[in-house]
């Protein structure tokens, strides 16, 4: 059997051939696997701007935020002041029956949050709680994605008017 220079068999063809599409298969794969996980990261966003910018307004008709549907607008910041009784209101809206649903009414989330006070690299805590919103310990998120948010604001919720500036963080996933 004599062989000519660059002579291509049929099979040669078909194992080149299917090299290719597996190529272009997995490259397909992975463009739309990273359209995909650009999205989720962009809800993300999203959702923790909208919590965020309202966690830093004040309160809006928060005698109505237990209601069914809930109403309002959920907000415990004005002019960069963590306001006391709106946070407490916020707090017993987490405690009731549903609370962090309607909270995410409120907030207009589609994704989860947490929500918490840093001062230095120590977390707050106020009635004997460190973290609010779906769960009261950070190490409880078990996410692929997760956002941090950090806003400052002036914190003096034990009302002895020597607060601090801290950090205001909150977790979206």
């Amino acid at each position: 059997m004599f062989f000519k220079k660059a002579q291509v068999s049929y099979a040669d063809f078909l194992i080149g051939l299917l090299i290719l599409i597996v190529i272009t298969f997995i490259f397909t794969i992975t463009i739309i696997d990273l359209n995909s996980r650009e999205d989720k990261i962009q809800e993300l966003i999203n959702d923790g701007s909208s919590i965020s910018n309202s966690f830093m307004s004040p309160a809006y008709n928060k005698d109505k935020w237990n209601q069914n549907p809930p109403k309002g607008r959920l907000g415990f910041v004005k002019d960069g002041k963590l306001i006391k009784e709106d946070f407490d209101t916020f707090l017993n809206l987490l405690n009731s029956q549903e609370g962090y649903k309607k909270s995410k009414i409120l907030l207009g989330a589609k994704k989860d949050y947490v929500l918490y006070f840093e001062y230095g690299n120590d977390k707050i805590r106020y009635n004997n709680i460190e973290v609010f919103g779906k769960y009261d310990d950070v190490k409880k998120i078990n996410a692929d994605n997760l956002l941090r948010i950090n806003r400052i604001v002036y914190y003096d919720l034990d009302g002895g008017g020597k607060g601090n500036i801290v950090k205001m963080v909150v977790l979206v996933f």
